[in-house]
């Protein structure tokens, strides 16, 4: 006897695992297209050097760059 024998008229492909990959395909195809457009978003928040300019300028009295 061999481990794993199993008689071919009692194996048969089935339809579970095909549908079980494409409904794993169609999760992170969306998944991809949620996070492209979180990450879009995302990159319009302003940078740390965008608001520590803003902050300079707002300290200033006349609102102009300070030498440095």
């Amino acid at each position: 006897m061999t481990w794993l024998q199993v008689d071919n008229s009692l194996v048969h492909a089935g339809w579970i695992p095909l549908v079980l990959v494409l409904l794993v395909g169609l999760v992170l195809v969306a998944i991809y297209f949620s996070m492209r457009h979180h990450i879009r978003i995302a990159n319009t928040f302003p940078t740390e050097a965008d608001v520590r300019a803003e902050r300079r300028k707002v300290a200033t009295p006349d609102g102009s760059e300070p030498e440095e």
